[in-house]
């Protein structure tokens, strides 16, 4: 708005002086999109941008389109010497949450477009039950679940873990599989509940940093490494272990411990694309078959996870942290009758995907 000239508007017991041709303008600061990482096009009527300053005023199309607003000469009064800086968080139901930090350099026209944000969904649970083709359909025990290559993911490959990751990590990061050697057993000595990051064995023997404290249910079906940080107080039998990761599941009082070193075998690869913790799954530039992987070993962010999920008593499995794609190829025990190409429903928290054998 522009004012002919200077005069004084009284409100609320003061009077304020309107300066002659004082000109605002209120405009699109910046301009962007968001997609859907697996699909492209975003079409989530729910999107929201969180601005980290005040001044600035999100606007969202249902499209995936969106723009920041404000006034530029009150919002970047010094654009024309220095640069500037906010933080865009861009949310919406089904879809991870992404923070995008931005950079306004100095002397920038506005609308500055910023590359467009690809949102990620959140992941699922896949579970289902084996049963034996033939009459009658009792449960398998002890199948194994694993991945096949999809010729719908161009450039990398897919493989499935039993227990999903710990940690964030990059592209580029390395995977390989590994040879697991036991040597030493353990119980626990209390229940270590999901989160938990210490662990309170009967012994601790041979433990140290980087060592894998194997936990998991009679069956198998639940199993996860945790990576030992350091060990508590105390003498070195019976006590506390501290991982360098929370764990992904819950285990009772009793429950078997098993120590392993680890050590790499087979061709080195890196990761595809970045990962999330919470990913069930790795996509890498080859696909893993063997029992076990590393994922950045030789960090502090060294993780080990087994290949696949395993059935219980019941022919029962459960795959979490399912996403990332459009479908996933799944097979049960090698059978080449048992191939199922599962297209992934994100609207269903759980898919069930039943085999025969």
């Amino acid at each position: 708005m522009s004012l002919a000239g200077p005069h004084k508007v009284q409100a609320n017991g003061r009077v304020y002086t309107v300066v002659d041709d004082c000109t605002t303008a209120y405009q699109a600061v910046i301009t962007g999109m968001v997609t859907d990482e697996i699909f492209g096009e975003f079409l989530d009527p729910g999107l929201t941008v969180a601005v980290s300053r005040p001044d600035l005023d999100p606007r969202v199309a249902g499209n995936g389109l969106y723009t920041i607003a404000g006034y530029p000469a009150v919002s970047f009064p010094h654009l024309n010497a220095a640069s500037a800086s906010l933080t865009l968080v861009f949310s919406a139901a089904g879809f991870r949450p992404v923070t995008l930090p931005i950079t306004i350099q100095a002397g920038s026209a506005f609308p500055v477009a910023v590359p467009p944000v690809a949102l990620r969904r959140v992941p699922v649970r896949i579970q289902g039950r084996v049963m034996k083709d033939s009459i009658p359909r009792t449960p398998v025990s002890g199948a194994l679940i694993h991945s096949l290559d999809n010729a719908n993911i161009a450039g990398s490959h897919l493989t499935v873990l039993r227990s999903p990751l710990y940690f964030p990590h990059p592209a580029g990061c390395a995977v390989q599989s590994v040879t697991l050697t036991d040597f030493g057993t353990a119980t626990l000595n209390g229940s270590a509940a999901a989160g938990t990051q210490v662990l309170n064995l009967s012994t601790r023997a041979g433990l140290g940093a980087g060592a894998l404290v194997q936990l998991s249910a009679a069956s198998g079906a639940t199993m996860e490494y945790g990576v030992v940080d350091h060990l508590g107080p105390g003498a070195p039998l019976a006590g506390q272990v501290f991982l360098t990761s929370p764990l992904n599941r819950s285990y009772g009082s009793g429950t078997p411990a098993v120590f392993f070193t680890a050590s790499p075998s087979g061709a080195p690869a890196v990761l595809f694309s970045d990962a999330d913790r919470g990913d069930g799954l790795v996509l890498a530039t080859q696909l893993f078959t063997g029992s076990a992987l590393a994922v950045d070993a030789g960090t502090a962010t060294a993780e080990y996870h087994e290949i696949g999920a395993l059935t219980d008593s019941d022919g029962f499995y459960g795959l979490d942290g399912m996403g990332r794609v459009q479908d996933i190829v799944l097979q049960a025990n090698n059978n080449a009758n048992a191939i199922i190409d599962w297209f992934v429903e994100y609207d269903q928290p759980v898919n069930l995907v039943d085999f025969r054998i």
